[in-house]
């Protein structure tokens, strides 16, 4: 009995560390969207690159390139205002990266004014 105990402790504490070790699945989705609206932007599909992109921030939140390039894809389709708030929050998610934080702030300086922020 007591082994048997011991034995189920084990296998738990070995299955919770495997699974802390492996990225959720929801993850793993995120990035395959992100990719995919990359592989879209890249070729100029930037209807079918936001949808990808926007996937990717609905499975994971925190996938602060994704917000990058919805950025990007709205920017090249003249909606600034759009542009502005996807690139503050890939800033926002990834404040303590200096440089990260100067390309984005870049690219939304090139994006046009934000009218929203004039008022």
């Amino acid at each position: 009995m007591r082994f048997s105990i011991s034995f189920v402790l084990m296998v738990l504490i070995i299955a919770a560390c495997c699974t802390v070790a492996r990225p959720p699945g929801h993850v793993v989705a995120s990035e395959n969207h992100f990719e995919n609206g990359v592989k879209h932007y890249e070729k100029g599909q930037v209807k079918q690159a936001i949808h990808q992109f926007e996937k990717a921030v609905e499975k994971n939140p925190a996938n602060f390139k994704a917000y990058y390039y919805l950025g990007l894809c709205y920017k090249r389709q003249g909606a600034p205002k759009k542009a502005h708030r996807h690139f503050e929050k890939a800033i926002e998610l990834n404040a303590d990266d200096d440089v990260w934080v100067a390309k984005v702030k870049a690219e939304m300086g090139t994006a046009g004014p934000d009218k929203a922020k004039k008022k």
